[in-house]
Order: structure tokens, then C-alpha cells, then sequence
């Protein structure tokens, strides 16, 4: 069964081999550059892979900040996921994610909203946190059931906002979808050893360079900076997603770990041989479209079920 999409070109569809050495030599770099640098690399590799067709992409704003609204034919504007950008805090916009949340909306037949929030260094912890749970809150007095969802340091992001939901006595969302996320910014997770090197877009000596920026010397156990030491009761149901070759997948492990334990339903997915963020190429490889559609199907229930 062929998992891309039919009306992707086939000359889209690229050995993982390729795909891998492409993030390893230009998308990596990004991280290894100065800010500025790296935040323009990022920003004009996004414009390779274009969005698929059957799907529109509009610009809009959440708290006076520039958003993306991502619709897919025949559903409405009323967004059903929130996806928080991931890019160690310091890099990307809701521009980069766009093609990858088409995918996301195709795949669940909804909307999905890409808000943006200011990056470090310029504006280390917390504003990342505050411009993302404001732009939640904005955006949930407004829809239906949401998925709040994030990837990396988003994942590390929506992970908090679901916590200070759940703090504040607040309505939760429908669900927590966690991709490849960033947690634990101690760095103590065992597969930033075993995995540095084979992961294709991150390096632990990077992470460690965007966890002290971030952090801007606030203790980065803390929970809010890394929420796997969070108290984990209490919160939606929750997916998380990593490759087996990435550098966070022992930390996604761990908090799937942790919150099972804790009594909040959650599921580990693990895709054998691929890498940190590797679903955001569901453009171009099989096994990345796949894991955008389980996504979706993980996503569906929760969000028909929802009641507000």
C-alpha cells in the first residue's frame, strides 16, 4: 500500500537514505550557525517542499502575533489542532511548518493553527511559554475541541501549557500530541549519548547550546523549562512521537513512563530507523507519512467525543 499521498508527484518520493543526508548537511547546519544565520536557512529550506495541493494556508494573527491557519478542502476555518513550532526555542516560525501541517489537516480533515511566539536569544524563558499559552487560551474561547499539539521544543511548550491548564482550574484540551518533543533540558536522557551522531538534524552539543540560551540562567530542572519533572496526573490523553534514532527518544520514553504512572493515558509510538522530526517529510517518505496518519487517527476520537 502506497502511504503518500496519490496526488503527490513520484519524483516527491525519495529514498530515506537521501531525505536523511539532506538534514544531516543542510537542516542540521541551521542549528550549528549564529541565530541569524540559521533562522534564514531554515526559513528558505521550508520553500522547497510546497504545500500539497487540496489545501489552503492563510495568514492571520493570535494576540497581535503573526499565525498560520491551515484549512484543507472542505473543512472549517474553526481550527481543531493548536501546533506549538518546535526549533530549540531559538529557531523557525509558523512559515517553516506550514507544508507539514497541511499534511496533519489532509490527513485529519481539519484546521490546524500555527501560532507564533517570541524566540531566543532576544527573548529567552519564559516569554516562549507566555506567548504560547496566551495564543492557546485565545484561540480555545474561540473553538471547539482542540488538540493541542507541538513538536521539539513545542512539544516542551505545549506540554507546559497543558500543565498551567490543568494548574489553573482551566478547561484541558481534547488531547496532547507530542512529536519527537523536548523535555527534559538537563540533557540527561540516555540517547543524547547514544544517538549523537546518528540523529540527522540534532546534536546534543547543540541542545545544550539552545537550553542555556533559553534558560538564560534559570535552573533548566525547573519544571517549566523541563517539564518531564512536572507533575504529570491529571492531564489529557496523550501521544508521543520520536524515531528510534533520535536524540530525545529516551526522554519521550521516560515521559510516557512517567505519565502512565501517574494515571494519564498516554501512548509511546516509535518509528524503527528514523530521526528527530522526521514526519515533517511526509512529502517525501513513507514511513513519515504514515506517522502523520496515526497521528490523525489518534486524533479523530478525541476531537468527535469532545464535549465543551
Amino acid at each position: 500500500m502506497d502511504l503518500l499521498k496519490p496526488d503527490l508527484p513520484p519524483l516527491m518520493k525519495l529514498p530515506e537514505r537521501v531525505v536523511w543526508a539532506v538534514d544531516r548537511h543542510l537542516v542540521s547546519r541551521s542549528f550549528t550557525l549564529p541565530v541569524r544565520q540559521g533562522r534564514v536557512l531554515i526559513e528558505a529550506l521550508s520553500l522547497l517542499e510546497p504545500v500539497p495541493r487540496g489545501v489552503d494556508v492563510r495568514h492571520g494573527s493570535v494576540m497581535r502575533a503573526k499565525s498560520r491557519l491551515i484549512v484543507p478542502e472542505g473543512a472549517s476555518e474553526v481550527p481543531s489542532v493548536v501546533w506549538v513550532h518546535g526549533g530549540g526555542f531559538c529557531l523557525n516560525s509558523p512559515r517553516v511548518y506550514s507544508t507539514f501541517a497541511a499534511h496533519l489537516a489532509r490527513a485529519l480533515g481539519a484546521s490546524v493553527i500555527l501560532p507564533r511566539y517570541r524566540l531566543a536569544p532576544e527573548h529567552p524563558f519564559p516569554a516562549a511559554l507566555n506567548d504560547s499559552l496566551a495564543a492557546y487560551r485565545a484561540i480555545a474561547a474561540q473553538s471547539g475541541p482542540l488538540v493541542l499539539a507541538g513538536d521539539s521544543a513545542g512539544g516542551n511548550l505545549a506540554l507546559n501549557i497543558a500543565i498551567a491548564l490543568r494548574d489553573a482550574g482551566e478547561e484541558p484540551p481534547a488531547g496532547l500530541l507530542l512529536m519527537s518533543p523536548w523535555v527534559d533540558l538537563t540533557l540527561s536522557g540516555e540517547s543524547l549519548r547514544t544517538n549523537d551522531g546518528k540523529d540527522a538534524i540534532l546534536r546534543a552539543s547543540q541542545s545544550a547550546r539552545n537550553a542555556k540560551v533559553y534558560a538564560a540562567g534559570a535552573d533548566v530542572a525547573n519544571p517549566c523549562l523541563s517539564p518531564l519533572n512536572a507533575d504529570l496526573s491529571g492531564l489529557p490523553a496523550t501521544l508521543i512521537q520520536c524515531g528510534s534514532d533520535e536524540l530525545f527518544v529516551s526522554e519521550g520514553s521516560e515521559l510516557a513512563s512517567r505519565m502512565d504512572a501517574a494515571g494519564t493515558p498516554v501512548d509511546l509510538d516509535v518509528t524503527d530507523g528514523m530521526w528527530h522530526d522526521f514526519q515533517t517529510h511526509a512529502s517525501q517518505l513513507a514511513k513519515s507519512a504514515d506517522a502523520v496518519e496515526r497521528m490523525a487517527a489518534w486524533a479523530k476520537p478525541l476531537l468527535v467525543g469532545a464535549e465543551r
